[in-house]
């Protein structure tokens, strides 16, 4: 884009891209390298103003010019849109500008016909006239959409924690796609129920083949609609039927699947025995360690920086917070109190200057630690995990009499009766914490 000035007055010039000569048209009709128009007006601000209004005028209509063709319906149809804001008009159907009045059309029609000097490309007068028929994009384009037009929601979370709920949106998408592959590029307004109910079935005989289980289908199904609906309602497209809605498995076909705790005497006498756990690097191990006496969420212990070790404090204790992360709910913001061997273990990580190899890799570090489990005969029994020490916790706090606001406290729960005070603070929670400690 540029601006020249001609017997003081300003001229706005911009030249047409290569891969569209022969189709930008001058005055005479004849195709054209550079489009030059007068801005008039003689006021350098105002002239700025005007040329980059018209510079978006043009790219629209340009852009619409090049998609052809072979665009795709919902791709030319934006374009469309674009370009008929562009000349001031909202885009309207032209089914449904026949049923306005002359006198309301009157200024479509007269910015589509333009001017016998200067009259309007047909690919823009048919975007002003709502020529163009209306075509919603496929559904991995409204994921994008969807990802963009959610985004504030998601400020917090750090950049780990947007790809990891980013991931299964987009697994739910190409499980889609690789089911009813024949809509992988239709519109989703063409996107029927048939058409989900195909992928249910998909689903279906995935499960009773024994691959998978109903509650990764429900998944990827709360997935969809989540991203169908949400899209809708912010794009203006609320009379859109979600295809996706109400497709859930009954979990009562799955096997019952539970995260068992450890029990005492396996924590005591496997877990903690003398080189049970050497076979993990150290820090792996002492996080691992660390969830023993504590309750603690991998994650929590995983993405904690290392001023919030306070392990001088007269009662040395470990402080969970956001610290560029979002915590799994505002109420597991909390400070747990460090004692034997997870204090040991603490104590070990800050000699080395805090979590560095597993910083908020909670997942690399449970499927290290799962596997060294499994491989070592430390799991007691094939449900058993990692996180079934977070269990082993609640389970041990319960059978020491431990009241259950002090254990929503340490274990970062909700409490679901209205909270007054502190609930005993840190040294409650230190003092229950003693009652199982190892």
């Amino acid at each position: 884009m540029g601006l020249t000035l001609d017997r003081g007055r300003y001229y706005f010039v911009m030249n047409v891209p290569k891969h569209l000569f022969g189709k930008v048209l001058g005055r005479a009709g004849q195709p054209v390298r550079q489009v030059r128009q007068a801005l008039r007006t003689a006021d350098l601000s105002v002239a700025k103003r005007k040329a980059f209004e018209l510079e978006e005028l043009k790219r629209s209509e340009w852009h619409l010019l090049e998609m052809g063709e072979e665009a795709l319906a919902h791709e030319k149809f934006a374009a469309a849109r674009r370009t008929a804001e562009s000349r001031g008009f909202d885009y309207v159907p032209s089914d449904n500008l026949l049923r306005r009045t002359f006198e309301e059309n009157l200024p479509r029609l007269m910015a589509a016909a333009g001017t016998e000097a200067q009259p309007t490309p047909p690919e823009v007068a048919e975007a002003i006239l709502g020529g163009v028929q209306v075509a919603l994009p496929p559904l991995r384009t409204v994921l994008q959409e969807f990802v963009e037009l959610t985004k504030t929601k998601h400020l917090r979370k750090s950049d780990r924690q947007r790809h990891l709920w980013r991931l299964p949106r987009e697994r739910a998408v190409s499980n889609f796609e690789k089911a009813v592959p024949r809509r992988a590029k239709v519109g989703i307004d063409r996107i029927t129920r048939e058409d989900a109910l195909a992928f249910r079935a998909w689903w279906a005989a995935r499960i009773e083949a024994g691959e998978t289980r109903a509650e990764t289908a429900n998944k990827d199904f709360g997935h969809l609609s989540q991203i169908v609906r949400h899209w809708c309602e912010l794009k203006g497209h609320t009379d859109l039927e979600n295809s996706f809605a109400k497709l859930r498995f009954d979990r009562a076909i799955d096997p019952e699947v539970t995260r068992p705790p450890f029990s005492r005497q396996w924590v005591e006498t496997r877990l903690l025995a003398p080189g049970a756990l050497d076979g993990l690097n150290a820090e792996a191990r002492d996080a691992f360690v660390m969830l023993i006496n504590t309750g603690l969420r991998p994650s929590e212990v995983l993405s904690c920086p290392l001023e919030d070790f306070c392990l001088e404090d007269p009662i040395p204790f470990l402080r969970v917070a956001p610290h560029g992360r979002e915590l799994k709910q505002r109420h597991t913001a909390r400070e747990i109190p460090l004692l034997g061997v997870s204090l040991t273990a603490a104590q070990r990580i800050v000699a080395r200057d805090g979590i560095q190899r597993y910083w908020h890799k909670a997942t690399s570090w449970s499927n290290l630690v799962n596997k060294y489990l499994e491989t070592n005969g430390l799991k007691e029994t094939p449900a058993h995990t990692a996180y079934s020490l977070r269990h082993y916790v609640e389970d041990a706090l319960l059978t020491a009499g431990i009241d259950d606001r002090v254990r929503a406290d340490i274990l970062g729960h909700k409490y679901k009766r209205p909270v007054y005070g502190s609930g005993g603070g840190l040294a409650l929670r230190h003092q229950a914490l003693a009652e199982i400690a190892l």
